[in-house]
């Protein structure tokens, strides 16, 4: 690195990558496997063999493009296969500093099924319980029929015979409005429902490929090294540290908020059947904990609202069996939140997005009508990227430009 970009770099707060190599990847191996020479890594002129070799990548891109588009419903497994590759990497490269990288692949398995197992033996069970009593406590079809013929009685000896007209004429027409609007729904949600489901009993393939992927993702996390280094060298070396510098951008902010939303949903989510099971044990009435835990530990992944959503649903039971136990729910909830706001969030998440309440609210608004809830889930770390993406390019693009491979800093403000 030159005397000239280094004092860039001080000055500016960028953090720099190895220009057109990949993190995470030694240089040396990296240059070692490239076999052009040094000469042939120099521009060249723009020649009719080398317009119809992009013209053939281009037309294999495609052809790939839409072959994975039109059978996206059966590569459901293999998607959820790269983002758990994704999550776990991290951890098989940490043990492969000890043990081969093969033994950290199936150690890693080993702990994974494990944790699986005593999921379904020491969660499931009582889950299902809970769930039945949670469906069992609400009225059923019967008393509601007769709550609302007494609500009507009521209604008729009370209420003048002058002014039930308008209003009978007036409920007439919402209930009316009520039940063809209901059945137009019920009747779409159906249709897709019952698609859906015969897509995907009918599908073989998409059956088989969850038995496909567990060992899909060995070798997807076995050759993990070898596939970017191989990817590196297939680069244009004019192309190669903005490649990887975006890659890195795009790394360093959804590793960080992914897996610490993961890890802050795992601990409120536990905290908050501590603190209900430790309600109950003082004498307040909570029920259904194992549920409304679940409940806070998902609602966590979404930004800003998540845990004020994850709090109504044990906060309106408290208050069904009294004003204290709801008040007392309250007091816990918030006490969850204040510690996490201030203890687990700076530590965990840090400065990997660094974007304004006010600014991911409209975001995650304007991302779920887009994208649905992974567009509300993911609206941070999105935003985040796209922010660090532009000041970057806006940097590369500055009279002067600035150096390929320098990276915009952490922002140290988030939430």
């Amino acid at each position: 690195m030159s005397t000239e970009t280094r004092n860039f770099v001080h000055s500016e707060g960028y953090s720099l990558t190895e220009p057109g190599v990949p993190p995470g990847v030694d240089p040396d191996a990296a240059r070692a496997e490239c076999s052009e020479p040094p000469s042939a890594l120099a521009p060249s002129r723009i020649t009719l063999r080398r317009v119809l070799r992009w013209m053939l990548v281009g037309i294999a891109l495609c052809a790939l493009g839409w072959l994975f588009w039109n059978n996206r419903s059966v590569l459901l497994p293999f998607q959820i296969g790269l983002v758990i590759a994704y999550l776990i990497l991290p951890l098989v490269n940490w043990l492969e500093q000890r043990v081969p990288r093969v033994i950290a692949i199936l150690g890693v398995y080993l702990i994974g099924h494990i944790l699986f197992v005593a999921f379904v033996a020491f969660v499931v069970p009582p889950l299902v319980i809970q769930a039945g009593n949670f469906i069992g406590a609400f009225p059923t079809l019967q008393e509601i029929e007769q709550d609302m013929a007494q609500l009507l009685d009521r209604y008729q000896r009370t209420v003048p015979i002058s002014i039930q007209e308008p209003l009978n004429q007036g409920i007439t027409q919402m209930v009316d409005t009520l039940q063809s609007n209901l059945t137009t729904y019920m009747q779409e949600v159906g249709t897709f429902l019952l698609t859906s489901m015969l897509q995907i009993v009918n599908t073989v393939t998409f059956v088989l490929g969850f038995f496909i992927v567990p060992f899909w993702l060995f070798y997807v996390l076995k050759d993990e090294q070898a596939g970017v280094s191989r990817l590196n060298t297939m680069l244009p070396d004019w192309m190669r540290a903005d490649f990887w510098a975006m890659i890195k951008m795009v790394d360093r902010v959804f590793s960080s908020y992914i897996r610490g939303q993961l890890f802050l949903g795992f601990v409120v989510g536990v905290c908050a059947g501590l603190g209900l099971f430790i309600l109950r044990l003082f004498g307040f009435k909570v029920d259904f904990i194992l549920i409304l835990a679940i409940i806070a530990g998902v609602t966590e992944l979404i930004p800003i609202i998540g845990p004020v959503i994850g709090a109504i649903p044990a906060i309106i039971l408290g208050f069904f069996d009294s004003p204290t136990t709801g008040l007392a729910v309250t007091i816990l909830y918030i006490t969850i939140q204040q510690l996490e706001n201030n203890f687990l969030v700076p530590r965990i998440v840090g400065g990997s997005v660094g974007i304004h309440p006010a600014i991911l609210m409209v975001l995650f608004v304007v991302l779920g009508q887009t994208l649905g809830l992974v567009g509300i889930i993911l609206s941070a770390p999105i935003a985040a990227v796209v922010r660090d993406m532009f000041l970057y390019f806006y940097g590369r693009l500055g009279d002067p430009p600035r150096p390929a491979g320098l990276l915009p800093e952490l922002r140290k403000d988030a939430h």
